[in-house]
Formats: C-alpha cells, structure tokens, sequence
C-alpha cells in the first residue's frame, strides 16, 4: 500500500473532552505507523504542548505546530519551517486588546517552540483552579510546560520572536469582534480552536501551508493524505488533504468543508475511521 500521511489536530479531535487520547485512537495510530504511514500532529499548540500521551508513539516523525507556522523534523529535533510574525505586530495586538473594553483575558506566545506568559496570569489561573471558574481542561494545559514572566505583555524582545499569539477571553462575542477587527489585515491571519480564543499567525499561515510543506518534502501525492479537524483553524488542512475528515462534534461548517465526517472526539472518531479507511 502506498503511504499516506495522517495529519491529526489535538484539541477537539485526537484529545477528548479530558484532554486524553484513548487507547483505541493511540492503538490504531501506532499501527499504521508500524505499516509505515506517517502520523503527523498538526495543531494549534507548540509542540512542547502536545500531550506527553502521544510521545508515547513509537516512530512518529513530523510535526506541523502552532497552526503551521513550524515544521518539525522529531528526528533531528529541529525546525524545517519556521515563520514568525511581523516585528511589533503582536505587541500591537496587546494594545489593542488592553485598551478595549475587554476584561478578564489571557494571552500567550510561541516564541521558538516556547510558551510564553505573564506571572500574574499564571497566579490568577492557579487562584481560581478550585472554584471551577475555567475548565479544567485549560487549567491544566496553562500550568503546565510554560515560561512565565513579569509584566510579560511589554516583553519586545520575546514578542518580537513570536511565531503565535493566543488570547483567551472570558466570553465568545468579545473573541469574535476582535477576529472580524482584525481578519482583512494584510500582515496577519486570524482564527480560533476553542471557545472563546483568537489566534494570530503571520498572513499566509495556516495548517494547509504546512501540511503542503511537509507533502512536498516526502513527495507524497496529496491524494494519500488524510487530515483530521474539528474547528476553524483545521478547514485549509482539511481543504488541502485528498481526504479532509471532519470530527462529529465539529460545527457545521467545518462538516460541510470536509469530504468526511465521523465520530466525536469521545467516541474515538480518529480510530472509527481510519479502521473502516484501512481495513483494520
């Protein structure tokens, strides 16, 4: 058989409502892998934020992380692609945002495959770990494997290396006006993966972008690829691959984009199709 490459999103699609991979999804991973597949994460997070569960994969060798702003070579444990975002540009957003009507956010960057952000951010998250006034879910992944520093969001010399920007906000309707705010400037790309969040690449980046990096340098015809996504930063992966699946618990548009649909992200949806895919 031909080799496929299987691009697989995180949040929403190989993780469940936990932030788990189930043993079935990581069993039928690790197979085609040993078929001689290529697994590949293909997520918003950088890839120190990619759960430890799937380290656990034997032989995975590519990455497309932070929304394909990098490509990495887990072999050489170096970037093949890298973009940044335009010098003053995420200190922009940062204004912009603080000097809105926005209240209770929280920012972080990617900054050379590191997670950046502010300490008293990281103690406000910790304060209100127990009173379930955020997820737990997003508890977790902000406590963990981050760099945090003082008075981060005036940091130039960290903002300026950032290849992403994350802003998390309380409500949906204020992460959606800054989006539309922001969508149609020529020098940045503007999307969300979860409730609530904006995220900010350098124009012209995307998933798909990376996705295609990687097809062309393992000469993989686009008909063998297989991508899986549940939200707005997946459809130019989805859009690109020969299949693009969307998740069940994906919003309708992200459906109608895709040439799949399968199960939710609770019920192994990743495992249910590639089984059916490859006769497994």
């Amino acid at each position: 058989m031909e080799k496929y490459i299987i691009a697989v999103d995180m949040d929403g699609t190989l993780l469940n409502s936990e932030d788990k991979i189930s043993e079935r999804n990581r069993n039928v991973l690790q197979r085609l892998i040993d078929d001689g597949h290529y697994v590949v994460p293909a997520t918003g997070r950088t890839r120190e934020l990619i759960p430890r569960e799937f380290s656990v994969l034997r032989g995975v060798k590519w990455g497309i992380v932070e929304n394909g702003c990098v490509v990495w070579d887990y072999d050489k444990n170096e970037m093949i692609w890298r973009k940044t975002m335009p010098k003053g540009m995420v200190s922009k957003i940062l204004k912009d945002v603080e000097n809105s009507d926005a209240k209770g956010w929280i920012a972080e960057v990617y900054a050379n495959g590191i997670a950046y952000s502010d300490a008293d951010a990281r103690d406000y998250v910790a304060s209100v770990a127990d009173k379930d006034l955020l997820e737990k879910t997003f508890v977790d992944y902000f406590l963990s494997r981050h760099v945090y520093v003082k008075d981060f969001y005036h940091q130039k010399d960290i903002l300026d290396q950032a290849e992403k920007i994350n802003i998390y906000f309380e409500d949906m309707e204020t992460s959606r006006a800054l989006r539309e705010k922001w969508k149609d400037l020529d020098d940045v790309a503007v999307t969300t993966s979860i409730s609530g969040n904006a995220e900010f690449n350098a124009a012209g980046v995307d998933k798909g972008v990376g996705l295609a990096m990687l097809r062309t340098k393992l000469g993989i015809d686009r008909m063998h690829v297989i991508a899986f996504g549940d939200n707005e930063n997946d459809l130019e992966m989805l859009e690109g691959a020969g299949i693009g699946v969307a998740m069940g618990n994906s919003k309708q548009y992200v459906k109608d984009a895709a040439n799949e649909v399968t199960g939710d992200n609770d019920h192994d949806g990743v495992a249910e199709f590639l089984e059916r895919f490859f006769g497994l």
